[in-house]
């Protein structure tokens, strides 16, 4: 019986697989823009303004009033979206720093404590499906707490906390909402929108693809497989064995990160368990440059891991270098002592 349901089990996991590998492929019209901003200040001082920008969950730029300067994350963003605009967008925040300073202070003016030091935050999240605008709102908290919040399409700000209400009309204000209007249109979806046309010009790049083995001083056989350099980030790594799906450890993975290139990074580790008998593990890899899954053996012999090897091979080796660098100086003012006696 229980064979049984295990058979049953692996085609649908194959499909669900399957599935969600096909889910992610046509998800890649659809994007997401998030921008944070964090201000520090008490009732009488402003202290701290750092923003930080994030497009599909990797980090795109950031900003602080120290150095009043937008950092990028990805070396290709400038190309998208020019220099011009990105110092004008730096400028942008320069002035806006005035507004976060204002509410800041204005909010922290009732604190019994006046050095008090309080936080407010502002979150601004936008989403486009093949170009087209979908969602967007800001959320604005206090000290930990959301106070407001407004939603795009129902147009209006909600209040979370009664005590707060009486500020409702200020973010209602025309002011107030032509700069939320003009941020969320201008700076959150458009910049989503250039850099997503950018990015589309890019040549895909397949993953290079390797699979290690190491064995652990206490006996644990580690499986690892990690991809590196692909573009489009829309990647499967999985584990089979003997050509099946399954549970067969304990798995981590890295989840997929940026390089410097603008391409991706993924490694997926297995632990096994110690009455494991090892073989017949290889690593699957799916990715849109790869047309059809790519299967990936893991070596047969594996690796000891030996910390303390490795610390004494590096040690040895730098006093080996050392003695003889010192023989060689050693030897090198002997023979200038020679030589000016020679001379004499």
């Amino acid at each position: 019986m229980q064979c049984q349901g295990r058979g049953r089990w692996f085609p649908s996991a194959w499909l669900l697989i399957l599935g969600i590998f096909s889910l992610r492929e046509t998800q890649e019209a659809h994007h997401r823009h998030v921008g944070q901003f964090t201000a520090v200040g008490t009732a009488h001082s402003f202290l701290e303004l750092t923003g930080i920008s994030f497009m599909d969950d990797v980090e795109v730029a950031s900003y602080n009033n120290i150095q009043h300067k937008i950092t990028i994350k990805i070396p290709w963003i400038p190309l998208a979206l020019g220099v011009d605009y990105i110092t004008q967008r730096q400028n942008v925040l320069v002035d806006h720093e005035q507004h976060f300073r204002w509410v800041v202070q204005y909010l922290a003016k009732n604190d019994t404590d006046s050095n008090r030091n309080h936080t407010g935050q502002l979150l601004a999240d936008c989403e486009i499906d093949s170009d087209i605008k979908v969602k967007s709102h800001i959320h604005l908290i206090w000290d930990g707490e959301e106070y407001y919040r407004i939603y795009e399409e129902v147009g209006h700000w909600e209040n979370l906390k009664p005590e707060v209400k009486k500020y409702q009309h200020i973010l209602e204000s025309p002011f107030w909402t032509d700069l939320r209007k003009q941020y969320m249109d201008k700076y959150c979806v458009d910049l989503m929108r250039k850099i997503v046309r950018y990015s589309m010009l890019r040549d895909n790049v397949p993953p290079e693809v390797t699979v290690s083995h190491h064995v652990s001083p206490e006996g644990i056989s580690i499986l690892s497989c990690t991809a590196r350099g692909f573009y489009p980030q829309s990647i499967l790594l999985r584990w089979e064995k003997n050509g099946k799906l399954g549970v067969w450890g304990k798995e981590t993975s890295t989840g997929i990160l940026p390089n410097v290139d603008s391409t991706f990074y993924l490694q997926v580790t297995l632990k096994l368990p110690p009455d494991d008998s090892e073989l017949n593990y290889t690593c699957v890899v799916e990715h849109i440059e790869l047309k059809t899954p790519a299967v990936y053996p893991v070596p047969e012999k594996p690796t000891m891991e030996k910390p303390w090897v490795l610390t004494l091979a590096i040690v040895l080796t730098c006093f080996l270098l050392l003695s003889c660098a010192g023989a060689f100086i050693t030897w090198k003012k002997r023979k200038s002592n020679v030589h000016v006696m020679t001379e004499r």
